[in-house]
């Protein structure tokens, strides 16, 4: 699968990449910054719970203990006491009521009990809440003459009493007169007076299935009286979700058992409310630090981008061939020690290039002179061979006339040559045209030296074919396939030069008897220098070859169809400008 980042432009990469950088790093510190917050929060509120609850101790505790001093002061009075040890139900009840109304809290309950738990006398507007039986006195005797505190239950209604036992001293042992129970009443007045205490925080007194008292709405306090004294509670879990942290405190009767919890209940409510504008803050804050940050980016990665532009413009000129341009040098850090470098690399490719132009120059006179050379040696063998004829002896004047006509052949081919040579050095080349193919086989037939020899020439060449190119090259490419093919049947033998038009060309076979071309030397007989002569320099071919590839068609070697000598295919490619053959 391809990197759909790998087709962006390097500007577009860079940008996106600090984007996405910038977002995770602010992303990973806001969530840090958040979790930092809830903590904190979190910190602060159980704290404010913790707060609470020592208020709420240290307030109930002000107010027991008033209750249990008071009851304990009665107890030990004597004229009480006399009060009591009279078993008059009226007196014990004026004594009682004289006392409490001096010492007690109007708010409380007031109860005297006597031995068997019988009501005597009920002090406090809400002592007709507490019924007697709801007192576990028997239960609670045998902790006598110790007293006894604790939460009773009656009902939906919740108490806390004082359960304080009066004496009489006797000879042998003490004995039960009364039993005085002090006590308040938990209604939502008392959860009100605890709020005060803790203004962020709610008190609720709850039972198994009863709300005794509770600054909650109802709808909350039924919520929450779902988990007391069970947290796994489905309700508890709903609870949490609404955003409340619950702090539980059990409510124990005289005897120690709990009949009751309070519920200390604080809100997140103002907590999530700056949590949320804490995220409404980091959001901003990260847009505006991405935007920067993208204009930052972008302003950086064009000031980096535009010295690698100007060398990618260098390095397309370069491309180009244009070696002389050179990147402007600023400063130096990385790019510009770059830019140096590139600059030196330009001028060495400038220098290699105007070393390698002298050496292909130099190469070029050498294969000109090493073609010159090859073609020179036919015509100078011939005229070297009839000079030699008309000065060994008289000759008759037929045979001085064709020596004569060879002759002069040959000074015209050598020349032609010369003059291929001039129009080379001046930069000119021989103008190309289209001519007869069978003409210029014709004129490469009569130029090679063939008398003297057994060797027969068959041409079956089409009149109408033309074709494209040079003819003096042309002419010369026919020449050495032939010189080559008579030298190489000093015996004798059959030369036969054929062609075959396609719809692409024109294939003109070469084709000889002699020993032939092993087929492993094909293609090396093309290479430079390679010969199987014991004189001459090998370049016949090469140069041949080169001559068909300049002209856009090629020259290969090919098995005989007659299944000995040798064979050569000289192919002539059809161009835009070729004319149609006449038929």
């Amino acid at each position: 699968m391809k990197n759909p980042f790998a087709r962006m432009p390097l500007g577009w990469r860079i940008f996106v990449a600090t984007s996405i950088t910038v977002t995770i790093l602010f992303a990973a510190a806001g969530w840090g910054l958040q979790q930092y917050a809830i903590s904190v929060a979190d910190d602060n509120v159980r704290a404010e719970i913790q707060a609470s609850i020592q208020a709420y101790e240290a307030v109930w505790k002000a107010r027991t203990e008033v209750l249990s001093k008071t009851s304990a002061l009665m107890a030990g009075m004597s004229d009480v006491r006399s009060a009591f040890s009279t078993r008059d139900p009226k007196t014990i009840r004026d004594s009682a009521q004289e006392l409490w109304s001096r010492v007690s809290d109007s708010s409380a309950i007031f109860l005297v009990l006597d031995a068997e738990g019988h009501l005597i006398s009920s002090l406090g507007k809400d002592s007709n809440d507490l019924p007697v039986s709801a007192i576990p006195l028997r239960q609670a005797e045998w902790q006598f003459p110790r007293q006894l505190a604790g939460y009773i239950r009656n009902n939906d209604k919740l108490f806390y009493v004082v359960l304080t036992p009066v004496y009489v001293q006797t000879s042998t042992d003490p004995i039960l007169l009364d039993v005085l129970c002090a006590g308040l009443r938990i209604d939502r007045l008392v959860a009100s007076q605890l709020k005060q205490l803790g203004p962020r925080s709610d008190f609720a007194f709850l039972g198994h299935d009863a709300i005794f008292a509770s600054t909650l709405d109802n709808a909350t306090a039924r919520l929450l009286s779902q988990t007391a004294f069970s947290p796994q509670m489905p309700g508890a879990e709903r609870f949490r979700q609404k955003g409340f942290i619950v702090s539980q405190q059990p409510l124990k009767d005289i005897l120690g058992q709990p009949v009751a919890e309070l519920c200390i209940v604080r809100s997140y409510a103002n907590e999530l409310q700056s949590l949320s504008r804490l995220r409404r803050s980091l959001g901003l804050a990260w847009i505006l630090t991405v935007a920067i940050a993208l204009l930052v980016s972008s302003y950086a990665t064009t000031q980096l981008l535009r010295p690698i532009k100007l060398l990618d413009r260098a390095a397309a000129e370069v491309a180009s061939g244009n070696y002389l341009y050179r990147v402007p040098v600023k400063g130096s850090n990385e790019l510009s020690r770059l830019a140096t470098t590139f600059n030196q690399m330009c001028q060495s490719i400038e220098q290699a290039q105007d070393d390698l132009i002298r050496h292909e120059q130099i190469h070029t006179i050498g294969r000109l002179g090493s073609s010159l050379v090859h073609d020179l040696r036919n015509p100078l063998a011939a005229i070297y061979g009839g000079a030699e004829l008309l000065v060994d002896g008289q000759l008759p004047p037929e045979h001085t006339r064709r020596i004569a006509a060879n002759i002069h052949r040959a000074c015209e081919r050598v020349q032609e040559l010369l003059r291929d040579l001039v129009n080379v050095s001046r930069g000119q080349g021989q103008d190309l045209d289209f001519y007869c193919l069978r003409e210029m086989v014709e004129a490469a037939v009569e130029s090679v030296d063939s008398e003297g020899t057994q060797v027969r020439l068959s041409i079956e060449i089409d009149e109408t074919l033309e074709v494209f190119g040079e003819r003096t090259r042309i002419e010369r490419v026919f020449t050495n396939l032939l010189s080559n093919a008579v030298e190489a049947m000093p015996g004798g033998g059959e030369i036969s030069i054929q062609s075959c038009q396609t719809e692409t060309g024109i294939n003109v076979f070469v084709e000889d008897t002699g020993p032939g071309i092993p087929p492993d030397m094909h293609m090396d007989v093309f290479r430079p220098f390679v010969t199987g002569k014991r004189s001459g320099l090998g370049l016949g071919l090469a140069l041949s070859r080169q001559t068909m590839m300049d002209t856009g068609g090629r020259l290969i070697s090919m098995t005989p169809r007659r299944g000995s000598g040798a064979c050569f295919c000289v192919y002539f490619a059809k161009t835009r400008s070729t004319k149609p053959s006449l038929v």
